[in-house]
């Protein structure tokens, strides 16, 4: 082999590249650790895709956003992973999203977009204004109550803005709504009244209730709210009066 003027130059090549490597790796790593690279400064900014202007937080507090930044941002402006910083936010239980951006002079920019609470998912979550579930807390707060099967959420958000249009003539508003595993619509609104939509047609027996609570609504009152009114009849509904 000592004799093999090819292999040996083969061999010296690789012997250079690697010495070449390890020196780049050792002068590079050096000049990253210098105090110029260091971070300093970490900005916080509330986030919000459906309104312009200055945003608060309102959920996320000053403590929460400090100790993710200790036990997460490590490192300096260059070393830092972002996405190990970003995943630790977002376990945050108000956090719905997190954008992180590196902006020089070596500083982060961390923005956060806070989940806005619509109503209670039954009695083990809320739900949020885009109709997603997260798990938070929320003391002494009136929200509508949703309840359905899985994967339903987004789908009765929708609806709940529908119905509470529909319902503006009449002065009510829907404060609990149950899809039922079978598909059917029952509402609650703030009157106590339950109305029983059925699985078909749902909006449309909806505004035949309103047009008849609308032009009957005196009569209708003498009697009190209603225990439920039952729509799933082709041409009229019943009412069951306590």
């Amino acid at each position: 082999m000592w004799n093999d003027h090819q292999s040996l130059n083969f061999l010296a090549n690789i012997l250079l590249t690697g010495v070449l490597l390890a020196t780049i790796y050792v002068v590079g790593t050096r000049i990253l650790a210098l105090p110029f690279f260091s971070l300093r400064e970490v900005r916080v900014e509330a986030m919000d895709k459906n309104r312009t202007g200055n945003v608060s937080l309102v959920h996320i507090t000053r403590d929460q956003i400090e100790q993710v930044v200790r036990n997460s941002a490590n490192g300096n402006f260059i070393m830092i992973d972002l996405k190990t910083l970003q995943n630790a936010f977002m376990e945050l239980p108000w956090v719905r999203s997190v954008k992180i951006l590196r902006e020089w002079p070596p500083a982060l920019n961390i923005l956060l977009e806070e989940h806005k609470p619509l109503a209670y998912w039954e009695e083990t979550a809320l739900v949020n204004t885009n109709g997603e579930i997260f798990h938070a807390i929320m003391d002494n707060v009136r929200l509508p109550v949703f309840a359905g099967p899985d994967n339903s959420s987004r789908l009765i958000t929708q609806q709940y803005r529908i119905f509470n249009k529909l319902l503006q003539p009449t002065g009510q508003t829907a404060i609990e709504i149950v899809l039922t595993p079978r598909h059917a619509w029952h509402v609650r609104l703030n009157t106590g009244t339950w109305l029983k939509l059925g699985r078909e047609q749902i909006e449309q027996r909806l505004k035949r209730y309103v047009a008849v609570r609308t032009q009957y609504n005196e009569s209708l009152d003498r009697y009190g709210s209603s225990a439920y009114v039952d729509l799933r009849y082709a041409s009229g509904f019943a009412i069951r009066i306590p």
